[in-house]
């Protein structure tokens, strides 16, 4: 079905801004209208729809307790998540302000969803594959999977490992040897570095741990999450 465009009227009154607002949204790339045809700005409803929902309460209520979710937010497999990756890559380039970036944030989220694939290949508890939501207005993706978590995965090369918190500081700090996808952690390493040298923040959560990471600070905050993950949720600020 395609997708249905509404005037920027009905549009600034879904979003709760005026119309002045959007225009300017339009014209920064912020918000970027579908069609402009004689000075006449149409919007795609489903998009504005997609802003208007919380992609992050969306993505933590789906890792906890398996909740329906779009489909649009599903990506069952890697090939799946790759194609709305590249998407997603496209649709950055157009946002003013990330030229310079905007590569940096796809590769940091590929390397995110990537790992969850990787490491629970074959090992699902129940769900496979992985939530992928994108927000570009409020700059915000969103990764989490109902996977393994990272201390279960670790524990394979690093057995003495008990605690969420610590597994989180091993993954994000040191290479871990063993054969792959035991090995996981080693592109976070990768992760970390982009983040603190580029305007990108980090929230990632696994078991009852959560580590932040943001620029011009190579100090890992971890702390309790005051929930219980078994899989991880990564969330982007930009």
């Amino acid at each position: 079905m395609p997708d249905e465009l509404i005037s920027i009227g009905e549009a600034a009154e879904l979003l709760g801004v005026s119309i002045s607002t959007l225009r300017r949204w339009d014209e920064s790339g912020r918000f970027p209208a579908i069609e402009s045809q004689g000075g006449h700005r149409r919007y795609s409803k489903s998009q504005i729809e997609i802003y208007l929902q919380d992609i992050l309460a969306m993505g933590k209520d789906w890792a906890l307790n398996n909740t329906e979710i779009p489909s649009k937010f599903y990506c069952s497999d890697s090939s799946i998540f790759k194609a709305k990756l590249d998407k997603m890559k496209i649709e950055l380039a157009r946002v003013e302000g990330l030229n310079e970036i905007y590569p940096l944030i796809v590769a940091v989220a590929g390397e995110i969803g990537g790992n969850s694939f990787d490491h629970n290949l074959g090992n699902w508890p129940d769900t496979p594959g992985i939530f992928f939501g994108y927000d570009l207005i409020k700059r915000r993706v969103v990764l989490a999977d109902r996977g393994r978590g990272v201390l279960a995965t670790l524990k394979v090369v690093r057995p003495e490992l008990n605690d969420h918190r610590e597994a989180l500081r091993v993954a994000f700090t040191e290479v871990l040897s063993g054969r792959a996808p035991e090995n996981r952690g080693n592109g976070l390493k990768f992760v970390r570095k982009v983040v603190t040298k580029n305007l990108i923040g980090l929230i990632f959560q696994t078991g009852n741990a959560e580590l932040e990471l943001e620029k011009d600070n190579s100090e890992l905050q971890i702390r309790d999450s005051g929930i219980n993950l078994r899989g991880c949720l990564a969330t982007l600020n930009f």
